[in-house]
């Protein structure tokens, strides 16, 4: 016999709050929000893409996937029947003439992979995707503890461009899917 049981998360006192009570608070961040928006999570959370894609509906934006993992995860929950009746994804290329006040992009990389998508668009190095000052960035995840350095370092180019960050440690952007 085998017992399969997932231990994340188990030091974290009380439960886990909900993700209709974290789309309700992304959505009323975003709906202030005048310049362009980019989310950053995981993209094994489903549940937490399907949110952003109801955000980018409700606020009036198109959105778009950056990031493999991203689009793989996408395309696979899409074929076992989840995302349903969901806005369609631009490419990075068009979303990028999109208008500022109406964008929203999902990246990949937010415990500051070095090659994650999100390391790329703030260095600069992204060939399609590139923010402004202004703009806000929300890391809709946790840190998994190891990731800090990475992280910080990612975070500091973010304010150092004068860009908004937006994080669990400020607003209610993320609950566990453990």
């Amino acid at each position: 016999s085998a017992m399969i049981c997932d231990s994340t998360n188990i030091f974290s006192p009380g439960r886990a709050g909900s993700e209709s009570d974290v789309r309700d608070s992304l959505l009323r961040i975003m709906e202030i929000k005048t310049k362009r928006i980019l989310v950053t999570s995981f993209a094994s959370n489903v549940a937490r893409m399907e949110t952003i894609f109801y955000c980018a509906k409700k606020t009036g934006r198109s959105i778009c996937l950056v990031g493999r993992s991203m689009h793989r995860i996408f395309k696979a929950a899409k074929k076992c029947g989840y995302l349903k009746g969901l806005i369609e994804p631009l490419e990075p290329r068009d979303a990028k003439k999109v208008a500022k006040n109406k964008i929203l992009y999902l990246a990949t990389g937010s415990q500051g992979e070095p090659m994650g998508a999100m390391n790329r668009i703030v260095n600069g190095s992204h060939p399609d995707v590139f923010l402004e000052e202004g703009d806000c960035v929300i890391f809709s995840s946790k840190i998994i503890t190891g990731n800090e350095k990475k992280l910080y370092n990612l975070q500091i180019q973010i304010v150092k461009n004068n860009i908004e960050i937006i994080s669990e440690e400020n607003s209610f952007v993320h609950v566990s899917g453990h």
